[in-house]
């Protein structure tokens, strides 16, 4: 199979095939090969446009070119003629090509789609999945292929089946929305006509954030989908704010305003809270490292807000900001090796440091930065007078793109 091939594509091809037979669920690539991308075609599917239920909507092959093109693992390289072209595979080094047929589903009004990810030389299937649904899910079964295709050629697990929780609303009255990582699909999640703030996914797929429903100051409600919300910290007096859910266990760590002060406190769900921090200052917005033994946090304790860390038992304490007078909205990437956050100078801009407060970079324009959970992409707001709304760059900075448009979007959160 390989006699003819050129060396770099051996190698391109030995890497994925060996990924496919080792790959685990949660198995993430840590090597050189992980950083690189490949080439992948996707051509129009078979009888897409004898569907009427794509008349309004985009193609399954679309969607999977933009998941693709998105997730910086590969590069898309279209032939001229849009179908099957073997010289131009080779010439242009396409590794991996995905094609597929859709065709009316068994009951009415669903659609069956088959995927497939073939090798570009000798058409071998590397995957393939067949998936059925109704107009409403023919998104997110393409995102789920997309993301299929990601784990078979890198051996990790893409993002394009990931969603992105936020705040809409204005004055008084916020709801919590979700949507889908490409800002498709806009679900409200919360109508409670109060205020909703700060939503975090927990480990399991829930959704935990601070409501000032009922009139008793904010407190934690966490939901699981398609159930009813629970009070998270039920006995716990005091305003709970600013909630951050440890990827370890789920622990969730939050501020907590007691007697004029806000402190960090951690605890489960049915647990009794630890409190972690002893300061007259003020102390707000956790986020955890991805080991779970570290957290990060806010803190004006030497006058003006700076980040900290400290460890999960509250000791350890270091400042890791140690530039610019305002510093607020510490994220910790998934791969622990940078923190993100948003500085006041002007208009807030977001930037990376190390943990160990070193290698500082400036993104850009923007606060209240999230990582995505393959930590190659932030979203965050950018506020333009009195409108706001989520946009999305790579972990550099680069490729900044705007996903809401209708002026009221903040605190965004990327479900893991």
């Amino acid at each position: 199979m390989f006699s003819n091939m050129r060396p770099d594509r051996v190698l391109i091809l030995l890497v994925i095939f060996c990924l496919a037979a080792t790959a685990q669920e949660d198995f993430v690539l840590r090597s050189d090969a992980a950083q690189a991308t490949i080439n992948v075609a996707v051509l129009p599917f078979d009888g897409a446009e004898k569907v009427p239920e794509f008349k309004e909507l985009a193609s399954p092959d679309a969607v999977v070119r933009a998941d693709l093109d998105f997730s910086g693992r590969t590069k898309i390289v279209q032939p001229p003629s849009n179908t099957w072209d073997s010289a131009f595979f080779a010439q242009k080094n396409v590794a991996a090509v995905v094609t597929g047929i859709v065709k009316p589903g068994a009951s009415t009004g669903e659609v069956e789609i088959r995927f497939q990810l073939l090798d570009a030389l000798s058409r071998d299937k590397l995957a393939e999945k067949t998936y059925t649904g109704k107009k409403k899910d023919l998104r997110r079964l393409s995102h789920r292929f997309s993301d299929d295709a990601i784990f078979q050629l890198f051996g990790e697990r893409g993002i394009a089946s990931t969603r992105i929780a936020y705040v809409r609303g204005k004055d008084g009255r916020k709801e919590i929305w979700t949507m889908d990582y490409d800002g498709f699909g806009s679900l409200p999640w919360t109508k409670n006509g109060n205020l909703n703030l700060s939503p975090v996914w927990d480990r399991d797929g829930a959704l935990v954030w601070s409501s000032y429903l009922g009139g008793n100051g904010a407190h934690l409600l966490r939901q699981v989908i398609g159930q009813k919300p629970t009070r998270f910290l039920p006995n716990t007096p005091g305003m709970q704010i600013s909630a951050a859910a440890s990827p370890i266990d789920g622990e969730i760590a939050v501020a907590v305003s007691l007697d004029g002060q806000t402190e960090i406190f951690r605890s489960q769900p049915n647990g009794k809270p630890v409190r972690l921090t002893f300061s007259p200052a003020l102390e707000v917005s956790p986020s955890w490292s991805p080991n779970g033994y570290e957290i990060a946090f806010t803190s004006d304790r030497t006058g003006a807000p700076q980040v900290y860390a400290m460890d999960r038992e509250g000791s350890n304490l270091r400042r890791i900001t140690w530039v610019g007078g305002y510093n607020d909205q510490a994220a910790w990437s998934p791969m622990g090796d940078r923190i993100a956050f948003a500085r006041q100078a002007g208009d807030f801009q977001i930037l990376t440091i190390s943990p160990d407060g070193s290698d500082e970079k400036w993104l850009g324009v923007g606060e209240q930065p999230k990582w995505s959970p393959d930590g190659r992409h932030i979203v965050f707001i950018r506020r333009s007078g009195q409108r706001s709304d989520l946009w999305v760059c790579s972990a550099d900075g680069s490729s900044p793109r705007q996903l809401t448009f209708h002026g009221d979007a903040t605190q965004p959160a990327w479900s893991r």
